[in-house]
């Protein structure tokens, strides 16, 4: 008899909770679009975090454009464009993902 439902994934995942300053999830918010993932927003981050040290030649594209829309001096115009590729960019990861 053929199973139902979704295939399992190769890597099983475990659910965990971290309290987080309000102000910090509204950021990671408004990193997200309608589609994307919060849980997979924070699964990249820590990975990104745990990987090597950080150098220009070693970092994804995202990891360059939100260093630059943090930087002090970056127009808020700049800001909301990075902002809004990374989001695309998001998504596109995600779908990619699901595949």
């Amino acid at each position: 008899m053929k199973k139902l439902g979704r295939p399992r994934k190769s890597e099983r995942k475990e659910n965990i909770s971290v309290n987080l300053p309000k102000a910090l999830v509204d950021e990671i918010n408004n990193q997200l679009s309608y589609f994307s993932s919060r849980s997979s927003w924070i699964q990249i981050a820590i990975e990104e975090k745990l990987g090597e040290k950080f150098t220009v030649a070693g970092s994804t594209t995202v990891m360059l454009l939100l260093a630059v829309s943090h930087r002090e001096d970056t127009s808020d115009f700049l800001r909301k464009v990075i902002e809004s590729e990374v989001k695309t960019m998001m998504q596109v990861a995600e779908i990619e993902e699901g595949r």
